[in-house]
């Protein structure tokens, strides 16, 4: 009898039932994984949302519509530049796809984390989704990646903390549309610093726009009083509302 080659024997193994390592979502090993995990159930905001859909208190509000300025080359700040000169109106940020690395530099919205051990998602305001890979697969080789709102993102875990590297993001890096090259890639190391604040450390490296590695650091804190995620819409609702400070959902009219 001849042998088998390998992708006969594959499909072999898998009639049989043999080799399926995750055909029991409850195996000890499996356990284990997600017993590593840190808690970073809830919701998280970066700025405190005040009624508007952004920040009320006057501090916060101005660090949020404040320009990040990336640390640009000579080259790439004089294009900058033109661009923004060039540009005749300001869109309605909020309503509008914002994407990475936007809404982990400074946005008003919400977001939950869904950590597993082969991936973590992060679900925004507005059906925003970004999915963070740490099943051992390597990012893109070079000539599958295109650009898209969030890129590709892949993570392992050094204890507590995810390490992430993001490469192919299309959007710009704040509301100022601030944009970098195509050769932009982007390391992050996302933990919690106590239960209730959630730090992402992003180095940013460019070798076509920046003059060096643009180093950021934000933080996150976990919104309490909010038990499930409330989608928005860019027209609000009258559900989802704030009463003294606090979000509550209110019964309807």
């Amino acid at each position: 009898m001849r042998s088998l080659d390998r992708c006969s024997l594959a499909a072999l193994l898998l009639l049989t039932g043999v080799g399926t390592a995750h055909a029991d979502p409850n195996s000890p090993q499996r356990v284990r994984a997600f017993a590593k995990l840190p808690d970073w159930s809830g919701l998280w905001e970066q700025f405190k949302s005040g009624a508007s859909g952004g920040p009320d208190d006057p501090a916060e509000l101005k660090a949020y519509l404040a320009p990040v300025h990336p640390p640009y080359n000579t080259v790439w700040a004089a294009k900058a530049a033109a661009a923004a000169k060039a540009r005749t109106s300001q869109p309605d940020y909020v309503c509008v796809t914002q994407g990475f690395p936007s809404l982990m530099i400074g946005s008003a919205l919400m977001f939950e984390a869904i950590v597993t051990p082969g991936e973590t998602v992060m679900t925004f305001d507005f059906s925003e989704a970004r999915h963070i890979y740490t099943d051992g697969q390597p990012l893109p080789p070079a000539d599958e990646r295109f650009d898209t709102s969030w890129g590709d993102s892949v993570g392992h875990w050094e204890g507590q903390t995810l390490v992430v590297d993001t490469v192919a993001t299309s959007l710009p890096v704040d509301a100022g549309g601030d944009r970098l090259s195509d050769q932009a890639t982007y390391h992050e190391r996302i933990r919690l610093v106590n239960k209730n604040t959630l730090e992402d450390q992003l180095t940013i490296t460019d070798p076509t726009a920046l003059a060096h590695p643009w180093q950021l650091t934000r933080h996150y804190s976990r919104v309490p009083n909010v038990t499930r995620f409330v989608p928005e819409e860019c027209s609000g609702n009258t559900r989802d509302v704030l009463v003294h400070g606090k979000f509550t959902i209110a019964p309807p009219d």
